[in-house]
């Protein structure tokens, strides 16, 4: 009778834990001996997140759209990690004092195996959840993957409640933002293609519920989402409408109302990009060459007429508000700075090819395959940050004074004693160093 009883009690405890989990690290207090909460979104660059004493991250990283993508090695080291970075790193007593910038620390927690550490990553914190994105792994009716999708999830800070969000495809015209609505809720505002093949704007209510998925619009041409500063939370978009016919307009994604915008019928305009209420655009006007414009729609000004010239280029991408200008790549690929009415300064040449990571007081960091500097929009200065053999260039978090990024470990080649053949770790890692550039880096991801 006994043991019935301690085999019900055991299939009673596997099932709680199927339907509870079991946390995989500790919970995450603050100052006060309170769990963390955050009321407002906050993110970091992107790659990492700062949840109390503790930074979340990939520990690895792998780029998901190469021939041969394999998500299973993938995920060995690219998985979800965290470190304390309120106490001392350690490593093993052997390990010299220089060669522990290329160690990594034995205070590193696994916090979930889901692979996070690749191109399209968008990690931040809101509530008690941590929300990252990962490739799809969901197979499709002949049973293959498909990497070029990306899936949303969210996970408690201690490991537990796992989530799956939404899964959409994902491509270069494509965009995933988080924006605070004009409800005070936050949105995962994508713009993607759908299953015709064509580009739709949908949105998805995230925080203590995830909302259903809501199709804002189809069609899209091209659009500028609302960003964390802009006044106006809504999205302006060109799209085709049933008629064939170009229309503009503008779109709140919390409420779905929307307003129709003007152009000249005689004009071709595309959306370029946005920061707070100015969207840049290019109009195409007759008998004239391509140029950039700029609306402040603010106030609902909605005729994009092409009456404010902002720059003389047939495009520009990657707008970012700098002090009281915009800094922007040029169509050559050279690096701009431009206030709306005022004189264009270059900070970086086309002669060299580089990704811009952001904008911190006055100075630009951007990053190579070997570097990562910063530029100063004041006098052009440039300060290297870090060099090293080999960088994942665009990808970076950036929180207290740090900058995180993935490269390859520095020290890598260690000889096999029984075949006394020399070996090489070709996985990415995470690593740290100061913004300033006055400290070696650090590595932070756990090597296999």
């Amino acid at each position: 009778m006994r043991k019935k009883i301690w085999k019900i009690f055991a299939m009673i405890f596997m099932v709680a834990l199927v339907f509870t989990g079991c946390a995989t690290v500790s919970d995450v207090y603050d100052k006060n001996g309170n769990l963390i909460y955050f009321e407002q979104l906050v993110s970091f660059g992107g790659q990492v997140a700062k949840i109390g004493d503790y930074l979340y991250y990939a520990n690895g990283y792998t780029d998901a759209s190469v021939d041969g993508f394999s998500y299973e090695d993938a995920k060995q080291t690219g998985y979800l990690s965290r470190i304390n970075l309120s106490k001392r790193f350690e490593f093993d007593e052997e390990v010299n004092e220089q060669d522990k910038a290329n160690t990594s620390p034995l205070n590193i927690e696994k916090v979930n195996d889901r692979f996070v550490g690749y191109q399209n990553q968008n990690m931040f914190a809101l509530g008690s959840y941590l929300y990252f994105s990962s490739t799809n792994t969901h197979k499709s009716n002949s049973l293959e993957n498909d990497y070029s999708q990306i899936s949303l999830f969210r996970i408690s800070f201690n490991g537990d409640n796992l989530q799956e969000i939404y899964t959409t495809r994902y491509d270069e015209k494509s965009s995933i933002e988080v924006v605070k609505g004009s409800d005070g809720n936050y949105y995962y505002v994508i713009c993607a293609q759908n299953g015709e093949e064509k580009y739709e704007l949908s949105s998805i209510k995230i925080g203590e519920k995830i909302g259903e998925r809501v199709v804002l619009a189809k069609n899209i041409e091209s659009y500028a989402i609302a960003d964390d500063s802009s006044v106006q939370k809504d999205v302006v978009y060109i799209y085709t409408n049933d008629d064939e016919e170009k229309k503009i307009e503008r779109v709140d994604f919390a409420s779905g109302e929307k307003t129709e915008c003007m152009y000249p019928t005689n004009y071709t305009v595309s959306l370029l990009d946005r920061c707070g209420d100015i969207v840049f655009y290019t109009v195409d006007k007759p008998n004239a060459d391509v140029e950039v414009y700029y609306k402040d729609v603010s106030n609902f000004d909605n005729n994009f007429d092409g009456s404010n010239r902002f720059y003389s280029a047939d495009s520009i991408s990657n707008v970012t508000k700098s002090e009281d200008g915009y800094i922007f790549t040029s169509s050559n690929g050279a690096l701009m700075f431009k206030t709306l009415n005022g004189n264009v300064k270059t900070l970086i040449k086309n002669d060299i090819t580089f990704d811009v990571l952001f904008e911190d007081s006055g100075w630009i960091y951007y990053s190579t395959t070997s570097e990562i500097s910063r530029v100063s929009i004041f006098d052009g200065s440039v300060t290297n940050v870090v060099s090293m053999a080999d960088i994942v260039s665009g990808q970076c978090g950036y929180s207290d004074g740090y900058i995180y990024f993935f490269a390859k470990i520095q020290t890598t080649e260690t000889e096999d004693e029984e075949s006394s053949e020399t070996t090489t770790d070709e996985n990415y890692y995470l690593y740290r160093a100061t913004v300033d550039g006055t400290m070696n880096y650090q590595l932070l991801g756990k090597t296999k």
